[in-house]
């Protein structure tokens, strides 16, 4: 992209500099004169400015991503503050309205939110800076090399003259453009790399922050699905009488999902739904079984993988050696829920007399909501406004579209703007889930203890292999019939494993130890369960594998598991650094109390470095996790305090699904429902967590995942320190139990043996 498509300024009605960022490429010459057009009519501007400089020295700030507690409205005002020399006060954030044309696809997740804005946001904020400097000059006679911006005021060096910004924003966007604006070097920072209190603290602590069920409009209708008990199930008799005798029933009606109701309030709409009687038909996933899937995949992890894309060396002659010892295993990890804690929800307005449609929604993916909008709404994109509201948690669930479009075909049969929320259970139940994923390693080392072969075949659905997601992303001019083809087309190149899933083997295929013989594949799994992206998304699980089985390697190698991986990790010296740092900081190797024991992992994901080395153990049979000592190499920390909270989230997400989560199928039904029975950690469970930042000359990498994968893996290897009994199957709890039993049952049975033995 050109500098000149690249950036854009104008001067706006009221004598505003904005300075604008295309995402999307070139602007068009149609879409300029639009821009030129409304400001000079209406004095209103189209909203496709990044940073806006008033004439009131406050800066407005549009923000393409949103904010779902991993702190991109804190890091994005303070990038801009920062570059632009101005208050954090005298910035105003807000997100983007949905605009491809301005902002691409607008989409937040893949922790891209801060590396994708590192350096746009501060080019746009340093052009604002010199221009406003050149205006100050031009304005006051003196030149541009004697003055300077500090917390919003321009001065002359030695003169005394000194104004707010504001006063020249209307001239400075008349300067030109500077070719390349001078960013600040690191070291002249004030802001970046300091702590600074999250901009959007104060109106979360006090309420005044809107999620997306805080959402009140005028005359606004609540609705209710009442679901099937299996995923995609038709109702096919309704018996509506009792429902409709509760106050402030509007309407009820099913949709391909099931029986909505509508009423003036979410809870009336909810207790209507339990006086339904609903029969219904066959779902998509009647007679499925989650433990049958798990082991068709152990039929098929002895087989050839479909496709393997990492095969270095010669894995099968390196394995039939003489002179090493073989470990073949297999780890297990079940389908997971996102479960953030605001479920699902959206309120959708369709104007139908003048062809628009509004939307409130907590999204991770605008311009596709607005697609799906405009395409059920049947209004021209263009006329559909999104409004995004704060996420209340995403973890990748916020980025698929189902409530979206329930919400959008609720809305058509109502002139009037109308909320869905879903249940807790409802959120459990018909989620999109994280793959269940089956992993068999063959590995092998030699009598002197250093690996020779590794072998990973994962077994797991593909991420990308969903009709409901490519539909999604194809863009609106496509007729539907030609949509639906090309979404099952492309469904069907993954589920064959024609096309590799990239995201099934991230983290195992760039498994970065120093093994000579290495072969990774891949098998897809295919079942009609919805899966998506799920926090750190495939390294959730390859993590778990790969850091598990070079732990069971160097045990095998009678080596200890630091400097196994330290000895293997010399091409890689971020890993190889926050791996020695975290055993310093965590004095491994430490003598440790009865019953308990040290476990270590690292991992590289979304760009970023991260290490961990967990302390448990057992206190009267029941496993506690006593502390977690982490490094992360992110690059630059911009604030470090932000950096750690995303450490510990993830930590916390991580030690969760590693102990206790598991989603289950029985017959096509969802065996969890609420925090009961599909458990979270809680506050008194939480371990003692320090996060250590390893700051590099590289550029800022994504923080809100990283932290997740080393946990589980950590904590594995550390329960087998303590214990002697490997930790293979997620979750960890029950599993557990079960090999603890199954050992005292050995140990009665070998007493016995020994005892008749004893006895003769």
């Amino acid at each position: 992209m050109k500098r000149r498509d690249f950036l854009r300024v104008s001067a706006l009605a009221g004598g505003a500099l904005a300075v604008g960022i295309n995402f999307a490429g070139c602007a068009s010459a149609r879409q300029r004169r639009e821009i030129a057009r409304v400001a000079e009519e209406s004095g209103v501007f189209r909203p496709n400015a990044f940073v806006t400089v008033r004439p009131d020295s406050k800066v407005e700030l549009l923000m393409p991503k949103s904010e779902m507690g991993q702190g991109v409205t804190t890091l994005h005002t303070t990038l801009l503050a920062e570059e632009l020399e101005v208050k954090l006060e005298d910035v105003e954030l807000s997100v983007a309205p949905a605009s491809q044309e301005d902002y691409g696809m607008m989409i937040t997740g893949g922790s891209t939110s801060t590396p994708d804005m590192f350096i746009p946001l501060r080019v746009a904020a340093a052009t604002a800076r010199e221009m406003l400097l050149a205006a100050a000059a031009a304005s006051w006679g003196v030149a541009v090399s004697d003055l300077s911006i500090s917390e919003g005021i321009i001065s002359h060096k030695s003169n005394g003259k000194s104004a707010p910004i504001g006063t020249f924003a209307a001239d400075a966007a008349k300067q030109d453009v500077p070719d390349a604006p001078t960013l600040k070097n690191r070291e002249e920072f004030k802001i970046l790399g300091k702590r600074v209190t999250r901009v959007d603290a104060h109106d979360k602590v006090t309420g005044k922050a809107i999620f997306g069920m805080d959402v009140q409009l005028p005359n606004m209708l609540r609705a209710y699905i009442l679901r099937p008990p299996v995923l995609g199930a038709p109702a096919t008799r309704v018996v509506d009488a009792e429902a409709k005798k509760v106050p402030g029933v509007v309407k009820i009606f099913t949709i391909d999902r099931g029986v909505v109701v509508v009423a003036e309030k979410f809870w009336q709409a909810k207790m209507a739904a339990a006086k339904l009687e609903v029969t219904w038909g066959k779902g998509l996933l009647d007679g499925f079984d989650s433990e049958q899937l798990r082991k068709l995949s152990a039929d098929y992890s002895g087989r050839k993988p479909a496709n393997a894309p990492r095969n270095d060396g010669n894995v099968k002659r390196a394995l039939q050696r003489d002179d090493v010892q073989v470990l073949d295993v297999v780890y297990d990890a079940p389908y997971l829920s996102h479960s953030p804690m605001s479920p699902m929800n959206c309120t959708v307005q369709i104007d139908k007399a003048n062809d628009r449609a509004e939307v409130w929604a907590p999204t991770q993916m605008q311009v596709i909501t607005q697609q799906l909008v405009a395409r059920i709404a049947d209004v021209p994109q263009e006329n559909v406004k999104v409004n995004t509201t704060y996420l209340g948690g995403g973890f990748g669930r916020r980025g698929i579209f189902d409530f979206i479009v329930e919400s959008t075909t609720i809305a058509k049969e109502f002139d009037r703007p109308v909320q869905l929320i879903w249940s807790r259970e409802d959120d459990t139940k018909f989620c999109y889930y994280r793959p269940q994923s089956y992993n068999r390693l063959i590995g092998a080392v030699d009598k002197e203890g250093k690996p020779v072969a590794w072998s990973h075949h994962n077994l797991s659905q593909s991420l990308i292999a969903q009709k409901d997601l490519v539909s999604g992303i194809l863009p609106n001019w496509i007729p539907e019939a030609m949509n639906s083809m090309l979404s099952r087309a492309s469904v069907g190149l993954f589920r064959s494993g024609t096309v590799p899933a990239v995201t099934a083997l991230e983290g195992a295929r760039d498994m970065p130890y120093a093994i000579p013989n290495v072969r990774v594949g891949y098998t897809p799994v295919i079942a009609d369960v919805p899966v998506l992206f799920w926090r750190s998304v495939g390294h959730s699980f390859n993590g778990f594998v790969v850091e598990s089985f070079i732990d069971e390697m160097a045990h095998a190698a009678k080596k200890d598991p630091f400097e196994f991986r330290r000895g293997l990790l010399e091409e890689h010296p971020r890993q190889k650094a926050v791996l020695e740092l975290v055993a310093e900081k965590a004095q491994w190797g430490k003598k440790m109390p009865d019953g308990f024991g040290q476990g270590i992992a690292q991992h590289h994901s979304f760009g970023s470095h991260c290490a961990q080395v967990i302390e448990a153990g057992l206190v009267d049979g029941e496993l506690v996790v006593k502390k977690v000592t982490a490094v992360i190499d992110c690059g630059f920390a911009l604030n470090p305090d932000m950096v750690k909270a995303q450490i510990e989230g993830g930590i916390i997400f991580g030690l969760s699904a590693a102990l206790f989560q598991e989603i289950t199928f029985v017959n096509g039904q969802v065996q969890q429902a609420n925090f009961d029975t599909y458990r979270s950690l809680r506050m008194y469970q939480s371990p003692e967590i320090e996060v250590h930042i390893l700051n590099t000359e590289n550029e800022p990498t994504g923080v809100g995942e990283p932290g997740l994968p080393p946990a589980a893996p950590a904590l594995a290897n550390a329960i087998f320190a303590a214990t002697g009994l490997r930790m293979r199957k997620m979750p960890f709890k029950p599993e557990l139990k079960r090999l603890m039993a199954e050992r005292d049952v050995r140990g009665e049975q070998k007493q016995a043996t020994a005892s008749k033995e004893a006895g003769q």
